[in-house]
């Protein structure tokens, strides 16, 4: 509102009539003191209304003052707002751009941190559907390079089938989260397990087959040995141990170097006991 306006018009307003009543009051005829009167009271009236202007224009003056320094507190107050929400937008937006550019685990955990944080939905959604792309782009190079590590494993499985491998190639195909291609890769392994099942039961077979011809070979030895003592009543010394199931020709042999003590007896008692020759000898 205008005030000086508003002062301005009604003083002018006041002049007008003031002059109509003094023309009106040298052309008329008679009582021309009672109109001057009439005149004076008037102009009294417009002055107290005049004052009454200028007293309402300075408090509006004042409240329009204090309106405008109240106002450019909150101006301050939302510039400050306004500059830490497009902080954070400016953010969120370098750092989605970032995750696109280069496509990582930690930039894709950083963009998200920066747009959860975000508080304008339209511009939100907007930056989670790029994350979403990206996302989607690193799940898939994860997986390839699941596949790709699994069949390295499984390779080196096939082609030196031992146990330790198996464990390796088990974990690798683990990580892959393609339930086709893991069921092909753990029926791959679970074909080696069988080969190596296989072989580890035949190597068992052989080593009892072999250990039992061992045992039955040092058996007959010892029963040729015992037989020949028996008709020859050889009376050679040999030496002994408490602990040890063999005999020994000489004291000094090194098959004695970690016993304690020995026994002479003759080679006949010796072989009559169980006892067979040291393989040194």
């Amino acid at each position: 509102m205008d005030f000086k306006k508003i002062f301005k018009d009604k003083k002018n307003i006041a002049l007008t009539v003031l002059s109509v009543l003094l023309i009106g009051s040298f052309s008329a005829q008679g009582s021309k003191d009672h109109e001057l009167s009439q005149a004076e009271t008037k102009i009294e009236q417009l002055s107290r209304e005049i004052d009454d202007t200028k007293s309402d224009l300075i408090d509006s003056q004042n409240e329009l003052s204090d309106f405008k320094e109240e106002n450019a507190k909150y101006i301050e107050i939302g510039k400050k707002e306004y500059q830490k929400v497009k902080a954070i937008e400016d953010e969120a937006l370098t750092a989605v751009t970032k995750l696109e550019n280069e496509q990582t685990q930690a930039n894709l955990d950083a963009a998200t941190n920066k747009v959860n944080a975000v508080t304008d939905s339209k511009l939100k959604e907007k930056l989670q559907k790029r994350i979403t792309t990206v996302k989607t782009a690193i799940e898939a190079k994860k997986q390839q390079e699941a596949i790709n590590a699994a069949e390295t494993a499984v390779k080196k499985l096939e082609s030196d089938q031992k146990r330790e491998n198996v464990d390796d190639a088990k974990n690798k195909v683990n990580a892959i989260s393609d339930s086709a291609k893991k069921e092909a890769f753990n029926n791959r392994i679970n074909a080696v397990v069988s080969a190596i099942d296989a072989k580890e039961a035949e190597a068992a077979k052989q080593a009892e087959e072999a250990k039992r011809a061992q045992e039955a070979e040092a058996a007959r030895q010892a029963q040729e040995q015992a037989a020949a003592a028996a008709q020859q009543g050889d009376a050679t010394t040999v030496y002994i141990t408490n602990t040890g199931r063999r005999y020994h020709l000489s004291p000094y042999c090194r098959g004695l170097n970690h016993s304690n003590s020995t026994t002479p007896t003759t080679l006949s008692n010796a072989i009559a006991a169980g006892y067979t020759r040291c393989k040194f000898e």
